[in-house]
């Protein structure tokens, strides 16, 4: 089974709202479009902290310092158009205001053909919709 490691941003505000991205999967069956936390992919040499703070610069303009251990670790089993794998997601929680500005000027070409927009989202509100993952944020936020 093919694992695709990746370091992902719990991003909360000062209201404890989630920032979250839409995007449409389009390497996974049934194009999923789902509320994702910003993140992505760990290139070669590069440690999670590294990845993550490369992410969060290409999808949402802003830099961070990342301090501490990641808040927790995932395996997601994704059934891809080229065969299931593994995401193996580590969590990293940050705290930023509400009114922070962000950029999408640095999305790589296949994010701004995938990312449909961003929201801050309440715990509660969370709660009552599906197409949002994965469900265990719920724990943290």
């Amino acid at each position: 089974m093919n694992i695709r490691k990746c370091s992902r941003a719990v991003i909360i505000n000062e209201r404890n709202e989630i920032l979250l991205q839409r995007f449409e999967f389009r390497d996974v069956v049934g194009n999923k479009v789902l509320w994702v936390t910003p993140g992505g992919g760990i290139e070669e040499n590069e440690t999670p902290a590294e990845a993550l703070k490369r992410e969060l610069y290409e999808e949402l303009g802003i830099v961070v310092d990342l301090l501490g251990e990641p808040l927790f670790q995932l395996d997601v089993w994704i059934e891809g158009k080229q065969g299931p794998f593994i995401s193996r997601e580590i969590y990293y929680k940050i705290v930023i205001p509400s009114d922070t500005r962000l950029s999408f000027e640095n999305m790589t070409k296949e994010e701004k053909e995938a990312w449909q927009q961003v929201k801050w989202w309440s715990k509660e509100e969370l709660q009552n919709i599906n197409d949002f993952a994965p469900r265990e944020l719920l724990n943290y936020i």
